[in-house]
């Protein structure tokens, strides 16, 4: 059995036919080398099953369901816009890790560039393919962090992750399975005097990531990793 992992949108039905777009076509016969009758897993966000390939008539037929979704943490990461390739890497690690939503933020020192939901929803699937994950996060368009807190919801806790070691270390937190969960990234160089006024009037469990002072996309791999290892335990 290959472990070859591929995102389809459609519904899964046993013996049914999904016909593969062109692109999918050209991964599995010219990168992956594959033929007639060969099994890859295929899934859709909530349940993976094992699939036959007929690449002459561009359509993979399902067989066994293998796996359904299980438990996701509700678990945002909010980040400040960074570099473009430093979004790619901070995309690409949470879905690995594991998040349910990825909301980026317009702050008072974001970098300034023109935000690209197509490559980086690729990047969302690659990552879920490759990790063998099945859940699919959503991204959202990029809001001003004003407008994100002027809306807030209380059931929702807040981590904020700040430069100035203020904050309890994360092994220090408790919480429960079913808790929402947001966590706030900033941008290089740290959070603005402005921008941390608008936390002011909500309740903020402020982060220590230690004595070093870590890139943005780091804090937000040691951050997500440390919160949803207490969920999981």
């Amino acid at each position: 059995m290959s472990n070859i992992r591929l995102f389809l949108r459609e519904k899964i039905v046993e013996s049914g036919s999904i016909v593969l777009e062109s692109e999918k076509i050209h991964y599995l016969k010219r990168v992956m080398r594959k033929k007639n009758g060969d099994k890859i897993n295929i899934f859709n966000g909530k349940e993976q099953w094992e699939a036959k390939l007929n690449l002459t008539e561009s359509i993979i037929k399902p067989e066994k369901r293998t796996r359904v979704l299980g438990f996701v943490p509700d678990i945002h990461l909010y980040f400040s816009l960074l570099k473009s390739k430093q979004i790619n890497y901070l995309i690409e690690k949470v879905c690995e890790i594991g998040v349910k939503k990825i909301i980026p933020i317009k702050t008072e020192f974001s970098e300034n560039f023109n935000f690209n939901y197509s490559r980086f929803e690729k990047i969302i699937i690659e990552s879920v393919e490759q990790s063998d994950g099945i859940f699919i996060p959503e991204i959202e368009k990029l809001t001003p962090l004003k407008n994100i807190l002027e809306n807030w919801s209380n059931d929702r806790k807040i981590f904020f992750c700040d430069e100035d070691r203020e904050g309890k270390k994360i092994s220090n937190y408790s919480l429960k399975k079913n808790d929402k969960i947001a966590i706030f990234i900033g941008p290089v160089g740290g959070w603005s005097f402005k921008d941390k006024l608008f936390f002011k009037s909500l309740r903020v469990n402020k982060v220590n990531l230690g004595e070093n002072i870590l890139k943005a996309d780091t804090a937000a791999i040691v951050c997500l990793s440390g919160l949803k290892g207490l969920i999981d335990e």
